[in-house]
């Protein structure tokens, strides 16, 4: 990521301080900010359930908030990961979520405070 992060700022740079930016270059930025964003959100539902698991998350405003979402848009999408998890199991045999464990995190979603 901090090789990633390096790319993007030196294109950023080039494009931030030419008067015209090469095209390239523009799309080449987009291309890694994208990828950066990717990479930065893909552990935010790892991070909501654990936070669930240790009992640390006093409610769905307050992970939203963290997340810059609403909080019935950061409750919808880690019931989301939750279904995607589960199914990834059933596909997998081996990775995702058991249904015992994804039931347990639905569960602590659930007791957390709106």
């Amino acid at each position: 990521m901090t090789e990633l992060v390096g790319q993007w700022l030196a294109v950023r740079l080039r494009t931030f301080t030419s008067e015209r930016p090469d095209p390239t270059d523009l799309l080449t930025e987009l291309a890694f900010g994208s990828r950066i964003a990717r990479e930065a959100m893909s552990g935010r539902w790892c991070v909501i359930a654990e936070l669930l698991c240790t009992g640390a998350a006093t409610s769905w405003t307050q992970l939203a908030a963290a997340m810059g979402v609403t909080p019935a848009a950061a409750r919808d999408g880690f019931h989301q990961w939750l279904t995607n998890q589960r199914d990834l199991r059933r596909d997998t045999g081996t990775i995702g979520l058991s249904d015992e464990a994804a039931t347990e995190l639905d569960r602590l979603a659930g007791a957390v405070a709106w």
